[in-house]
């Protein structure tokens, strides 16, 4: 993993894309907040929900961490993280 998501401010945003919606923050640490609502966590180049189910691995494409894990037809872009 290139970037540290743990050691800074990123917008997480749910699917890829300009009309992605935000779905949430990361604030200086290894937690995406909704709301004050810790939602997901970051663990190096891992993403998992609060019940620390894996979700996928973080790939760093042209500065976007995507969030690349299995959906129902394969393997599937679920979140992008971006500088704030």
């Amino acid at each position: 993993m290139a970037k540290d998501y743990s050691a800074g401010r990123y917008n997480v945003y749910q699917g890829r894309g300009p009309s992605a919606p935000l779905i949430g923050r990361i604030d200086e640490d290894e937690f995406v907040r909704s709301n004050g609502k810790l939602i997901y966590r970051v663990d190096g180049d891992e993403f998992y929900d609060m019940s620390g189910n894996f979700i996928g691995s973080i790939v760093e494409v042209d500065g976007v961490g995507l969030v690349i894990g299995q959906g129902q037809g394969g393997e599937t872009c679920h979140f992008m993280i971006m500088d704030e």
